[in-house]
Formats: structure tokens, sequence, C-alpha cells
């Protein structure tokens, strides 16, 4: 393989690869089903147009019958003359002729129409077929692009979170949870060892003051409300 067809190829699925980057699934859906209704308009204008041609040539297959009816019904007019000694047998044939060669060409005319109408009936036919199939096909295509959209929405959500939560550290956050729950407990052993050390420092009769609720504090309290009693008295 020569290297130019190595960069080809490598330039190519580069250029795959950044197509797919750029194709949206649920913009592609929607894209597509607006060609699906674009190609189908067209058929239906198509169609119409057909029809319409169709119709046209089948007026104009009416329309050169009724003249090969009236030049046939002449032709015999005149040979019922030419018959009756009412006309002229060589005037009379010669008129019966030039009118029998226009009745043959109108029903050749009617007879052409008649073809293009046939074509233009079996076309419309044909393309009868084809505008059902994209009609089936854009009812198919709109249940499957809401499903895409639906799909594409809830894997843009979940990658958005999942990428978010594959950033976070979690196991940098619980263990520094974790330092912080020790760091607590340590001060709150640290706090409960300061309350034993000023309970061993104190004296005896702090001690015992301190166990029976009593104090110099109480006893001066006391030695008033005894004060007042005595000047009431």
């Amino acid at each position: 393989m020569s290297i130019f067809d190595r960069l080809f190829r490598i330039g190519k699925a580069e250029a795959n690869a950044a197509i797919d980057k750029l194709e949206d699934p649920a913009k592609m859906a929607e894209q597509i089903l607006r060609e699906l209704r674009s190609n189908y308009q067209q058929a239906i204008q198509g169609e119409a147009e057909i029809k319409a041609l169709a119709l046209q040539h089948r007026a104009s297959e009416l329309k050169a019958r009724n003249t090969a009816s009236e030049w046939e019904k002449k032709t015999n007019e005149l040979l019922d003359r030419i018959e009756s000694k009412q006309l002229d047998e060589a005037k009379g044939n010669e008129l019966a002729t030039k009118a029998a060669e226009a009745h043959q060409a109108a029903e050749n005319e009617a007879n052409q129409y008649a073809k293009m109408a046939e074509k233009e009936e079996s076309a419309v036919a044909v393309m009868d077929l084809k505008i059902k199939q994209i009609r089936d096909q854009i009812a198919e295509t709109e249940s499957r692009a809401q499903l895409i959209q639906s799909r594409a929405k809830t894997a843009e959500v979940s990658e958005r979170i999942n990428k978010t939560m594959s950033s976070v550290d979690t196991d940098g956050l619980m263990a520094t949870l974790n330092r912080m729950d020790q760091k607590a407990s340590a001060q709150e052993f640290r706090a409960a060892a300061y309350a034993q050390i000023d309970d061993a420092t104190m004296s005896a009769e702090q001690e015992i003051n301190k166990v029976l609720g009593t104090g110099q504090q109480s006893n001066a309290l006391e030695a008033i409300k005894a004060k007042r009693t005595k000047l009431l008295n």
C-alpha cells in the first residue's frame, strides 16, 4: 500500500469520525422526517399534474370521437343521397371520400389521446403506491423520531450527570469527613480530660460542696434570708 493510500484512508477515517460527532440523533431524525415530508409533497404535486394531463387527454379524446361520429354521420348521409339519386354519384363519392377521411383522421386523433391518457393513468396508479409508501414511512419515522428524541435526551442527561459524578473525588470527600469526625471526637475527649483535671485539683471541701450542692454562695444566701426573717418578726 502506497503512502498516499494510507494517508487517504487516515483522512477518510478522521472525516467519518468528525461527521459522527456532528450527527445529533434527534436532529438527524427531524431532518429525515422533513425530507420525507418534502418528498411526499413533491409526489402529490407530480401526481396531480399527471392526473390533470390524463383528464385533459380524455377530454380531447372525447371531443375527437364526437368529431369522428359527426363525419361518419355525414359520410352516411352522402352515401344515402347517392343511393337515392339525390346526389350525383361522382360528386357524391368525392365528398363522401373526404368525409370518410375526416372521420378516420378524427378516430386516429382520438386513439392517440386515448393511448396518452392510458399511460398517464398507469403512471398515476404507480405513483399512488409510491405515495402510500412514503406516507407509511412518514408515520413510522414520526414514531421513531419521538423515541430517538426521548432516548437522546435521557442519554444526554445521564451522560452529564455521570460526567459530573466521575469528576467528584468521592473517596477523598469521605476521607476528609472521617478526619473531621476524628477531630471532633478528639476535641470531646480533651474537654472531658480538662474536666477531670479540674476535679482533681479541687480541695476536699470544694469536692464535698460540689457533691452536696452547697458552697459559700449558697451559705451567704441562707444568711441573708435568715436576717430578713428576724427583721420581719
